[in-house]
């Protein structure tokens, strides 16, 4: 009876010993298993890294750069320091952003649209800092220049689209006019209720004298 009873102690011990020894080699097996993967991981970061994935290509820095200057110009027409039609150079970045490669075009629309806000802002603040009786003259002045310079892209792209090769798809034409919708959008959302009813205000003056000259409202915007 008493050696029955050792040998269940015994049997239970090793059967206690044996469980351990699984649960053991169970946390073993994940531990191991999870430091191969944060190891997969590090390699695959460094990999990345190493071919530019976490890095600005230097053609966006360099876009960057220019959009940062354009932005500085911007801000002091939008405070008064420098007219507003002194500041040139927003169509040649334009330009050059549409050129850029098709996998940077989401850091080229962040640009852009960081572009675009500052030449809005300084736009309607140089207009609505003049006197109501000079107004008139400088939406004449505005809009003269909106049509050469819309006037000017026509012709750019006929040729464009005569050279070798034939006239480009429309579906590249109608993703750019919709990341620029997008973008205007997104400056709509982000701005105050002022700033939303002085841009509505502004508008309609431009179009009612666009009206006025006999030139199509809501005519195509190209800085």
């Amino acid at each position: 009876m008493a050696s029955a009873t050792l040998d269940d102690r015994r049997r239970a011990l090793r059967d206690f010993a044996a469980r351990q020894d699984q649960a053991s080699a169970g946390g073993r097996f994940w531990r191991r298993a999870i430091a191969g993967v944060l190891i997969l991981v590090a390699i695959a970061f460094l990999l990345l890294w190493l071919f530019g994935f976490f890095t600005t290509p230097p053609a966006v820095a360099e876009l960057q750069r220019a959009v940062d200057g354009q932005v500085a110009e911007y801000a002091k027409a939008a405070r008064g320091e420098v007219p507003f039609e002194s500041v040139a150079g927003f169509g040649a970045i334009a330009d050059k952003m549409r050129e850029m490669p098709r996998e940077y075009r989401a850091q080229v629309g962040q640009q852009m649209a960081r572009l675009g806000q500052a030449r809005e802002r300084a736009e309607m603040a140089s207009y609505f800092r003049l006197a109501p009786a000079e107004r008139q003259a400088e939406l004449d002045r505005r809009i003269k220049a909106e049509e050469q310079r819309r006037q000017q892209w026509q012709a750019e792209r006929q040729k464009r689209d005569a050279g070798p090769g034939g006239p480009p798809g429309t579906g590249r034409r109608t993703s750019t006019e919709e990341a620029r919708n997008d973008r205007s959008k997104q400056r709509i959302d982000r701005s105050s209720p002022e700033e939303r009813a002085q841009r509505t205000e502004y508008r309609r003056a431009i179009e009612t004298r666009r009206s006025q000259l006999g030139l199509p409202v809501s005519g195509g915007r190209r800085g």
